[in-house]
């Protein structure tokens, strides 16, 4: 669990700003620090983010409070989830137990992870080469800067036609290798949000 280039971040709020049913952003924030981190979740992930998040009470646990009192009825604690990976705009995490003093990690959905880390108040680290690269940042308009890999590759390719047609070619050649990327990962990678 080596930290020298980890970033801490925190759950900051649950965002609706998609025209989907299906995913809602949970916006994850640098711990002292101004960068933001969108990461798509599904409506029962968020939900049981925001049940911790907002401090609601349920009547009867969830299945993350279960995992979370089986993980103790075994003497294990969750220490901390690591995003270590994003690839075409799906994350990858580690959560890290504790149990008899040896600590292990388990891959995870991130929305799992962060409904996790919420219950549990445990820190979620991203490499900071990584953090820089997909990170929002507020502008002093007040808009956000998005990194290309957040972008669809549909809007990639009105952006670059722009480019072309604006003559900012060095732009263009960065959206071109930033499609082609996908479209080679998207051959070899199968992997589910």
């Amino acid at each position: 669990m080596e930290k020298k280039s980890k970033i801490e971040m925190e759950v900051g709020e649950i965002l609706n700003r998609l025209p989907s049913d299906f995913a809602l952003v949970t916006l994850l924030r640098e711990k002292g620090g101004t960068r933001c981190l969108p990461v798509l979740v599904g409506p029962l992930e968020a939900q049981a983010i925001a049940i911790s998040l907002y401090h609601h009470k349920m009547p009867r646990p969830g299945i993350y409070d279960l995992y979370l009192k089986t993980l103790k009825s075994f003497d294990g604690s969750l220490v901390e989830v690591d995003i270590y990976r994003i690839k075409g705009g799906i994350f990858y995490s580690h959560i890290y137990i504790e149990r008899d003093g040896n600590i292990t990690y388990v891959d995870s959905r991130t929305s799992d992870a962060l409904a996790l880390a919420v219950r549990t108040g445990v820190p979620v680290y991203i490499e900071e080469e990584l953090l820089e690269r997909n990170c929002v940042r507020l502008e002093s308009n007040g808009a956000y800067s998005l990194p290309i890999a957040t972008a669809s590759t549909k809007v990639l390719k009105e952006a670059m036609a722009q480019a072309v047609a604006n003559e900012n070619y060095e732009f263009a050649a960065r959206l071109r290798d930033e499609i082609n990327s996908r479209s080679h990962s998207d051959e070899t990678d199968s992997d589910l949000i």
